[in-house]
């Protein structure tokens, strides 16, 4: 039997309370917002020192970061599952922006800080919504990719188009969460738009 070396126990250690933390920080933005949620507010509900916060994390911005990092990257994860590469692709592409609309309703907390708060982070903040859209693109990419696509003479988006359906996806979500209406409203003409533009790729 091979004994865990203390560098692996070391490293266990720091990603067990990394991610305390970050938990910690969900649940406070969940119940405070981000804006009035401090350190102090996090490393109560974390039950870690300050000082333990800040050898994971610069400052609070840095963690917020991180949290929405993680969420981005689990919310793509969820989408890419949630597409059945063999049906028709009309429905693999409702079935992705269901997916999407579903899990923002679940976390509406974090989704409500990445269209408000975010913005004003500065360059980490630029350089997360830079990934997420790369992230994002490279999803559509592929779910328009698969062979019931192709069988219909559509070829895979282009960057510029997998942008139009990000950005457009992206501004009904901050639409429809600043005035309040219900997310699930945007499923079906978003996947219409979708689909519209998806068509428009026609192999020549």
């Amino acid at each position: 039997m091979t004994s865990t070396s203390a560098t692996d126990r070391i490293a266990d250690t720091d990603f067990q309370a990394r991610s305390r933390l970050l938990s910690a920080m969900s649940e406070c933005v969940a119940r405070l917002g981000y804006r009035a949620t401090t350190v102090a507010d996090v490393v109560r509900v974390a039950r870690m020192s300050r000082r333990s916060f800040y050898e994971h994390f610069t400052d609070k911005s840095a963690c917020f970061v991180a949290v929405l990092r993680g969420a981005n990257d689990e919310m793509i994860d969820a989408v890419a599952d949630a597409v059945d590469a063999s049906s028709p692709w009309t429905d693999q592409v409702r079935q992705a922006v269901t997916a999407y609309v579903e899990l923002s309703e679940a976390r509406p907390e974090l989704t409500l800080s990445w269209i408000r708060e975010l913005p004003a982070l500065g360059e980490p903040a630029q350089e997360l919504k830079t990934e997420a859209m790369d992230a994002w693109i490279s999803l559509f990419v592929a779910i328009t990719s698969t062979p019931n696509v192709a069988a219909d003479g559509i070829e895979p988006v282009s960057r510029i188009t997998a942008i139009m359906i990000w950005g457009g996806i992206r501004e009904l979500t901050a639409d429809s969460v600043e005035n309040g209406t219900p997310l699930s409203a945007i499923i079906e003409p978003t996947t219409q738009a979708c689909i519209a533009l998806i068509a428009g790729n026609t192999a020549r």
